[in-house]
């Protein structure tokens, strides 16, 4: 289950990224020869205008052939002997003959080949002289950055969108982003006789805490080294501010000092719910870069990464223990790495293409050849 959930969520997202590409060179007029659902062999295929649309055999993402994108010279003599011997394989097969054909003795078969091969000639050179006025290279520095950063973008926006269907479906504020309103006080919480359900915690000890997650990073630093002595908490309790002072309570599954209470479920609406979107999508960046940094810096060693081979078994656990929920939450957090990972200045990837492109902003002409052997 783990593998099949692993190539559904990969699939989804290397098509997203893929589809970036293909809208944005679309949009700016470039020819796209194919957009490919998978990869490998062709299952179906059908062409609409210039592009092909396929799906192919291997679940596993997809590409876009984006013409001009590498810039090759078109060897016309090469293109027809090429040509040559796969309309001569494809005749064979439409008539069913498998021996060699003896052109002085079949002239059909040759002029039919000759027919052939004039209109694939024909059709290749009217190709080649759109990828020369409209092909990747020939267009505008902007045009060709917003092609390549496309995919990225499409990645984020599925990872935002992804975010937002995430908060509509629970309809309730994560916990780390909740603000600190007691919705529950455990019966052997030293402070029950102090605290009250919809008190909202302003400040602990004097320092002002604006949300759940602020104010038990609070009280666990007081844990550390608590010797039972009162805590200071500034409440709001029915729009009046007051003061209370309790004690923690030591709870042994957690092995710390807490208040022992819980958050209050605290609904959302449309408007927050697209604000937290864009919070927690900032929270999961910064998650990233911090990891992309430690790599570098080799304070987490390369064998503590997880690839597509141990993916499934992590897929699978999530799902085991959050379900639907658990996968949503993989794919946004593997959007945003992919995401992420693409901008990075390594050959082949995105970033690699962009620092060739982002010098002709400002007028420094990059060496085309250089660039095609990078």
């Amino acid at each position: 289950m783990g593998i099949g959930f692993t190539r559904v969520i990969l699939g989804v997202i290397v098509v997203l990224h893929e589809l970036g590409h293909f809208a944005a060179g679309k949009y700016f007029g470039m020819p796209v020869s194919e957009f490919a659902i998978g990869m490998g062999p062709k299952l179906f295929s059908v062409k609409m205008g210039e592009t092909v649309y396929s799906i192919r055999i291997l679940p596993l993402g997809g590409f876009v052939n984006i013409d001009g994108m590498q810039p090759e010279k078109f060897d016309l003599e090469e293109f027809k002997k090429g040509k040559t011997d796969e309309i001569i394989e494809d005749l064979k097969n439409e008539k069913g003959v498998k021996e060699e054909i003896d052109e002085t003795e079949d002239e059909k078969f040759v002029d039919e080949v000759s027919k052939r091969l004039d209109k694939a000639v024909e059709k290749e050179l009217k190709r080649q002289e759109n990828i020369q006025k409209n092909g990747f290279f020939v267009k505008s520095p902007f045009s060709r950055f917003v092609v390549l950063i496309a995919g990225v973008m499409m990645n984020f926006v599925s990872a935002l969108i992804a975010l937002f269907i995430l908060l509509s479906i629970t309809g309730v504020m994560p916990i780390k982003y909740s603000e600190p309103v007691v919705g529950e006080i455990l019966a052997d919480s030293k402070a029950k006789e102090k605290l009250k359900i919809n008190d909202k915690i302003l400040a602990v000890n004097g320092e002002n805490v604006s949300s759940w997650m602020k104010m038990s990073e609070k009280v666990a630093k007081i844990s550390q080294n608590y010797k039972n002595e009162d805590i200071n908490l500034k409440i709001l309790r029915n729009n009046k501010e007051i003061t209370e002072n309790v004690k923690l309570t030591y709870y042994e599954e957690a092995k710390a000092n807490l208040l022992g209470i819980q958050v209050l479920p605290q609904k959302t609406n449309f408007s927050e719910r697209i604000k937290l979107s864009f919070v927690m999508f900032g929270d999961y960046f910064k998650l990233t870069l911090e990891g992309v940094r430690k790599l570098v810096t080799g304070e987490v060693a390369m064998k503590e990464m997880t690839g597509p081979v141990g993916l499934p078994k992590i897929v699978g656990e999530a799902y085991g223990n959050g379900g639907f929920f658990a996968l949503l939450g993989i794919f946004i957090l593997i959007s945003i790495n992919i995401g992420i990972m693409n901008l990075l200045p390594i050959p082949a990837l995105d970033g690699g293409r962009l620092i060739f492109v982002i010098p002709e902003f400002f007028g420094i002409k990059m060496n085309k050849k250089i660039e095609e052997r990078v």
